[in-house]
């Protein structure tokens, strides 16, 4: 079984005064990461943000309307959205993954939805299932599905952002086989970041599995008079065990600069298995359901 070479970026929040620059954008860090051999890259929640400087009315782009702006301007570009990376996906024979974006449902819902896009026209996507404060005030619902695709010997799941801050979905997806889970990001302050950082760790290390996070990084002044800065760093973790040997358990890591980039990182599936199969610490192999779900209950297992 083969590696697969992956790149996660930290993506520079740009104001994009139109679509084409942005898929100027996105296809110039695409098209390094694939000339550096990468199968897959990841990129970060909300990669659209940059979008809100192509906004008709420049007025509105404040603090008070910029919510409204959010539920108008994405969804509108949504669907050509998703045919721009595909066509970028297949122009540089990539998978692009992760690259969020706000889209409308036919149920009239407003959705954060990350995705797989394949150099052979097939899209996966993901809804955001944890949703922020700010979310929830702009009108987001989210999701209740999970998503798996199959990719060069990996199981691979997206979980945005504030998803792999919580242990049940992913340990749900590693029991269904998940071997590679993909976090992109958005997060405007170092509390944020780290709640990302720590989360995927903690998710590689009892799951024994990797974790990609891909963060949006810097500013471009928008909302005017309270600018979003985003932060945080581009990394892959790995499980804590001789398997891996890894004492911290980063495999890759970007330098903290807010500034745009990527790392690569060759992860091996063997490595995953050979982990569960034989675990140093206790691991998949020895979790214990029934007392997780006598605890539920409120129940002794020796009652």
């Amino acid at each position: 079984m083969s590696t697969l070479r992956i790149a996660t970026t930290q993506f520079e929040l740009r104001a994009e005064a139109s679509l084409d620059t942005f898929a100027q954008h996105i296809n110039d860090i695409v098209a390094a990461a694939a000339a550096d051999g990468a199968r897959l890259v990841l990129l970060p929640e909300l990669v659209t943000t940059g979008l809100l400087a192509s906004h008709r009315n420049p007025a509105e782009l404040d603090a008070a309307h910029i919510g409204s702006v959010y539920r108008t301007l994405f969804p509108l570009i949504a669907d050509h959205y998703v045919d721009l990376m595909g066509s970028i996906a297949r122009r540089h024979n990539i998978i692009i993954g992760g690259a969020s974006n706000i889209r409308r449902l036919p149920d009239d819902s407003l959705r954060n939805t990350a995705y797989l896009f394949h150099p052979n026209g097939n899209v996966d996507a993901q809804d955001k299932l944890h949703l922020t404060p700010p979310e929830r005030a702009m009108g987001i619902t989210a999701g209740d599905t999970v998503t798996t695709a199959q990719i060069e010997g990996f199981t691979v799941a997206l979980q945005i952002c504030a998803d792999i801050e919580f242990p049940e979905v992913s340990r749900h997806l590693a029991l269904q086989g998940t071997n590679l889970i993909l976090a992109p990001s958005l997060t405007w302050n170092s509390r944020g970041a780290n709640r990302v950082r720590y989360g995927a760790h903690a998710r590689a290390m009892e799951n024994q599995l990797y974790v990609a996070v891909s963060p949006l990084v810097g500013s471009n002044g928008i909302p005017q008079g309270s600018a979003l800065h985003c932060t945080g760093y581009a990394m892959v973790t790995t499980p804590l065990d001789r398997t891996f040997g890894i004492n911290d358990g980063v495999l890759a890591a970007h330098e903290d600069n807010r500034q745009e980039g990527y790392i690569i990182a060759d992860v091996d599936p063997a490595l995953v298995e050979a982990s569960r199969s034989n675990p140093e610490p206790p691991g998949l192999k020895y979790v214990r359901p029934d007392l997780y779900e006598a605890l539920r209950a409120g129940e002794s297992l020796r009652a």
